[in-house]
């Protein structure tokens, strides 16, 4: 598998999402964090999509070859979406709670979230009531929402991908509901995730 980084003037990521799904190549695309006026993309899959989706972008793209980074589907990342918090105790349980258009969505874990792929946490959703959940604070910082649907839709259709910035919690996750109001907290495999438990 073939993987590049590309970086193109202007806002191009609409584009680029849907070329990349029609060439079937694995990746993001985002507006570059350290120029707004730049569109950056990291692509993974066969090497003549990759040239195709090279050749689609207006104007002279910039294109660095990189290693895989496994990724499972193509999407926007870096949608700034608010903050997260994780709040509670290994006595009391955890709540994860999301900032979704403006007010917290909360799930309650027995155990604390995980940076191991493999260990899943299963999650309770509460209803929402506006109010961000109390207790200790676990970790906490600002996240993004990730995948190909927006949020709140992404979690009403009950598969949300999203980018934590925390102390503790780094890198992609997703919330993919089993049955309401069960859901299941994931760490996606990434440069963040570990094999073990620290």
């Amino acid at each position: 598998m073939d993987a590049v980084r590309i970086r193109v003037a202007g806002d191009q990521v609409a584009a680029v999402l849907a070329r990349a799904g029609d060439l079937g190549l694995l990746g993001w695309v985002r507006i570059a964090e350290d120029d707004r006026a730049v569109t950056a993309v990291h692509a993974e899959g066969d090497g003549d999509a990759i040239a195709s989706l090279v050749a689609s972008l207006d104007g002279a793209p910039e294109v660095e070859r990189v290693r895989a980074e496994g990724h499972e589907q193509f999407a926007v990342r870096g949608v700034a979406a608010g903050r997260f918090a994780v709040t509670g105790s290994e006595d009391d349980g955890f709540a994860l709670a999301l900032e979704v258009d403006g007010a917290p969505r909360v799930w309650r874990l027995r155990k604390a979230p995980s940076m191991v792929p493999a260990e899943k946490r299963g999650a309770t959703a509460s209803k929402p009531t506006g109010a961000w959940p109390e207790g200790d604070v676990w970790d906490a910082g600002d996240y993004e929402q990730g995948g190909r649907v927006a949020w709140p839709e992404a979690i009403e259709r009950g598969h949300a991908v999203f980018v934590l910035r925390g102390e503790k919690l780094q890198g992609g996750f997703a919330l993919q509901r089993t049955r309401p109001p069960l859901w299941l907290l994931i760490k996606r495999r990434d440069a963040y995730a570990v094999a073990t438990p620290r």
